[in-house]
C-alpha cells in the first residue's frame, strides 16, 4: 500500500511541476512581449528585428568581406600571407576611412603593400562597431586549435 501512495503521489508532484512550467508561473506572455517592445508594438515590426544584435547588424552589412575597422586577426588568415603579421599591423592602425587608406600604414614593405593592393576587394571599412573592438579580442579573441 505505501509503495502505491509513493508511486501516485509521486506523479501528483510530477504533473503539478509539468503544469507550472507549462503555464510559465502565471506570466501572462503578452506581458513579456509588451516588455520586450517597450510598450510599442506595431505590427510592422516582428520580434527578430526588435531584438536584433549590434554584432549581427554589422556582420549583415559586411557579408563575406573582411571589415577593416571591426574584424579580429583569425579573419585574416583566409588570405595567403596576411596572417598574423599583416593583420595584426592593420588592426593597430585601424579605423580607416576608405578601403584604400589601409595602403598608407607606416612601415609596410613593399611585398605587403603588394599583397594589401592585391585583396583590396576583399575589404570594407565600416564605422567601428564597440561591440567588436572593445578590450584586446581584435588581436586575441580567445579562439584557440
Amino acid at each position: 500500500m505505501k509503495k502505491i501512495l509513493h508511486l501516485f503521489t509521486g506523479l501528483f508532484v510530477g504533473l503539478l511541476v509539468c503544469m507550472i512550467c507549462w503555464f510559465g508561473l502565471g506570466v501572462n506572455q503578452s506581458a513579456i512581449a509588451q516588455s520586450i517592445l517597450h510598450g510599442s508594438w506595431d505590427s510592422s515590426y516582428s520580434l527578430s528585428q526588435v531584438m536584433r544584435n549590434p554584432v549581427d547588424t554589422k556582420l549583415g552589412e559586411v557579408g563575406f568581406k573582411i571589415d577593416l575597422n571591426n574584424s579580429n586577426v583569425m579573419a585574416f588568415r583566409r588570405y595567403r600571407g596576411m596572417y598574423p603579421t599583416l593583420a595584426r599591423k592593420i588592426i593597430v592602425n585601424a579605423p580607416f576611412a576608405t578601403v584604400e587608406d589601409v595602403l598608407q600604414i607606416p612601415g609596410l614593405s613593399s611585398r605587403e603593400i603588394n599583397l594589401l593592393k592585391a585583396n583590396l576587394d576583399n575589404f570594407v571599412a565600416t564605422p567601428s562597431e564597440p561591440a567588436l573592438i572593445e578590450g584586446g579580442d581584435r588581436i586575441n579573441p580567445g579562439i584557440y586549435k
